[in-house]
């Protein structure tokens, strides 16, 4: 009787074990972008809600955030692709030629703003929107940590790139899109805008 007791004692404790190792090394879903930004496990509150951008053609964006809404200063009647990317993601430049495309369909009802995540100079910048034929601004997010705390804050962004973030005209959040995608981005605004 004591050996069927010790028996079932050692199969339940083991059984426990697994379980408990299985779960706490359980990988999470991947999503497939590049990482650009670790953050603290603690995070700080970002005090204000205006966030300012400068282009590497030295043009000032400004967006003022609250609740689900990014309210970008002269854009306030367009749809806005808001955009977190860095030229050293492939995911990223995989989307640069249907970005230029858009723009050049949609014109003046349609924006992109597009932050350069990944460190590059002004000058390493505008060579690569030359050379991609870039045609929307970007701008260097060097020091943009409160605007990516955030993002990390509200939405719970962790730092991957490429993010699409998609605005109504009016500034409202559509969209919140972390990673590569099997849809294009016509077929998401599509479906962001069907939600408006």
């Amino acid at each position: 009787m004591n050996k069927k007791i010790g028996f079932i004692i050692l199969a339940i404790s083991f059984v426990i074990t697994v379980g408990v190792f299985w779960t706490q090394n359980k990988e999470k879903p991947s999503i497939d972008g590049t990482q650009v930004m670790n953050f603290v496990d603690e995070v700080r509150g970002v005090s204000h809600s205006d966030f300012r951008f400068q282009t590497v053609k030295n043009e000032t964006i400004e967006i003022d955030v609250e609740d689900n809404f990014f309210k970008i200063k002269g854009m306030e009647e367009k749809t806005v692709f808001l955009k977190v990317f860095g030229w050293d993601c492939k995911f990223c430049k995989k989307e640069i030629p249907e970005l230029v495309t858009l723009k050049n369909e949609l014109g003046d009802s349609f924006e992109i703003v597009a932050i350069e995540a990944q460190h590059f100079s002004t000058e390493e910048s505008l060579e690569f929107m030359k050379q991609y034929g870039v045609n929307y601004p970007v701008t260097s997010g060097d020091s943009q940590t409160d605007f990516y705390t955030y993002l990390q804050e509200k939405y719970g962004w962790s730092g991957v790139i490429p993010l699409t973030i998609v605005l109504a005209k009016g500034g409202k959040v559509l969209a919140f899109e972390v990673g590569d995608k099997s849809y294009s981005l016509a077929e998401l605004m599509k479906a962001s805008l069907a939600r408006e």
